[in-house]
């Protein structure tokens, strides 16, 4: 299971962000266009809307027959916050961890064989490389392949 879905539940969470996304972009947000978005019921949406209301994080207006959704100053400072979080959940932080090993068996390198310590760094690098998707470890990885390049030639 993902942290992300591990913290946070997803539906509430993505309704909420959706809002400040329209927000963002100065566009209206109805309930309905929430609904669809997060691919929701609308009774659903309709329910998480009117426990937001209840708690000071949206208001909503009627404009004519629709309901114009739109976040509060203390719902915008969630929904900030909501979003921080969830892009540092969506780190792999196993991976950064491996590679935080990585590095200290090359800062241990002194008067080693750089040969016989460095062919396991090397093809766990290349594992690691192919089982994350975290960007920043695989910008990482590649700097310390160059390294190690450096090392060995």
């Amino acid at each position: 299971m993902s942290l992300e879905k591990l913290f946070l539940h997803k539906k509430t969470v993505n309704v909420l962000l959706r809002i400040l996304e329209a927000e963002e972009k100065s566009e209206k947000i109805y309930p309905l266009q929430i609904s669809n978005d997060v691919g929701s019921p609308y009774s659903y949406i309709s329910k998480i809307l009117g426990d937001f209301e209840k708690n000071a994080l949206i208001e909503s207006k009627l404009k004519g027959r629709v309901r114009v959704i739109k976040l509060t100053e203390y719902g915008r400072r969630i929904a900030l916050m909501l979003r921080e979080l969830r892009e540092e959940l969506k780190k792999d932080f196993l991976a950064r961890r491996k590679l935080e090993v990585l590095k200290n068996v090359l800062k241990d390198l002194n008067g080693k064989d750089p040969f016989k310590i460095l062919a396991p760094v090397i093809a766990e690098l290349k594992i690691l490389k192919k089982s994350t998707n975290d960007r920043e470890v695989i910008e990482e990885i590649e700097k310390l392949e160059k390294k190690i390049e450096g090392i060995l030639t």
